[in-house]
């Protein structure tokens, strides 16, 4: 349990029904698993009329390298309606009124609210350009209501299992030692780590010197990408994705096809996928790299990496996140058999 959070709820007892409370937290309260039973308090038993969000950006606090939230509160009762002001920064706050009415400001009905966050009270993070943020606003209400992606009843769950978010085989720190350079010429297991992963504004790809011999021989790419280990590598190719840690980067997540006879190290996830569906896309696409190329092409959209920015709980990425995104409906693309 957090300190802070400790903090908060014996304040709330403390203080007499119809009392305010100001507090100032971490902004991760706002969309952490963990913190979703504090959430629910914080809604169901009392009347939670504000936050003001300050991203890590702001430097709000000297040596706090975090974003910093302050939360408004009223002992008792029940929040009907929530006004998140933010992205803040520490020359929007004044003496008179908090903050300068400038700062962007969303009132959140309980209802919508909860069709958002599933009743877990998370409050997604928004950009501060207007039309940015109306997008965002947009795609969310588009895709709260959608499966997701690790939950059962949808197209790419298989009849009694579901798809998983697993963590990369290989710890590079207790495997540093079958961990070497690939040289010019090198034979062997591909081992990819999220230095491999490029994108622009409209592809990711695979940068791997297994793949591309003309990367330099001093490039970063061609440190610790050979595999010398005893674990096997997988002998089928896998969708794997690098999860980018600084949540206030364009771009959260970025998915690859990764090829066959590779290994993957910790710092990256990979989906497994039922056999069943995965027998039938590949019979469908012809093949299970087109199948799974297909697949990335999904996972890749813009939509759905703004909305892993929207939800992203800090800077650090967990499976649940993963497991939580909402499945991209494939209108005239789906496959026959999973129709």
């Amino acid at each position: 349990m957090n300190l802070y959070r400790l903090f908060l709820e014996r304040s709330l007892q403390l203080v007499r029904a119809g009392g305010r409370i100001r507090m100032i937290v971490p902004d991760s309260l706002l969309r952490e698993q963990s913190s979703a039973p504090l959430r629910n308090l914080l809604v169901t038993e009392h009347e939670w009329t504000s936050i003001w969000s300050f991203p890590e950006s702001a430097r709000l606090f000297a040596g706090v390298t975090q974003g910093v939230l302050v939360l408004g509160l009223t002992v008792g009762g029940e929040t009907q309606e929530m006004i998140s002001y933010g992205p803040a920064g520490s020359d929007d706050l004044c003496n008179v009124r908090g903050l300068d009415p400038s700062v962007p400001r969303l009132v959140l009905d309980r209802e919508r609210w909860e069709r958002w966050s599933r009743a877990d009270w998370s409050v997604p993070r928004l950009p501060a350009d207007r039309f940015e943020r109306d997008r965002m606003l947009k795609t969310i209400d588009e895709l709260a209501e959608l499966p997701r992606l690790a939950e059962e009843g949808h197209w790419l769950a298989g009849e009694s299992q579901r798809v998983r978010v697993r963590v990369g085989e290989i710890d590079q720190t207790n495997w540093s030692a079958d961990i070497k350079p690939w040289r010019k010429g090198s034979r062997g297991a591909p081992f990819v780590r999220g230095i491999h992963f490029r994108n622009d504004e409209s592809n990711v790809w695979l940068q791997h010197p297994a793949f591309d011999s003309t990367i330099p021989s001093t490039a970063p790419e061609r440190k610790q990408a050979k595999w010398c280990g005893p674990l096997k590598p997988a002998n089928q190719p896998r969708l794997a994705c690098q999860a980018i840690v600084n949540a206030q980067q364009t771009r959260r997540l970025r998915w690859i096809v990764l090829p066959a006879r590779c290994v993957l190290g910790n710092s990256v996830n990979h989906l497994q996928i039922p056999d069943d569906i995965l027998n039938l896309l590949t019979a469908e696409f012809g093949g299970l790299d087109e199948a799974l190329g297909w697949l990335c092409e999904l996972l890749n959209s813009e939509k759905l990496d703004a909305w892993a920015r929207a939800w992203a709980a800090n800077n650090n990425v967990n499976n649940y996140e993963l497991e939580l995104l909402p499945l991209p409906p494939v209108q005239m693309q789906v496959p026959s058999n999973l129709a």
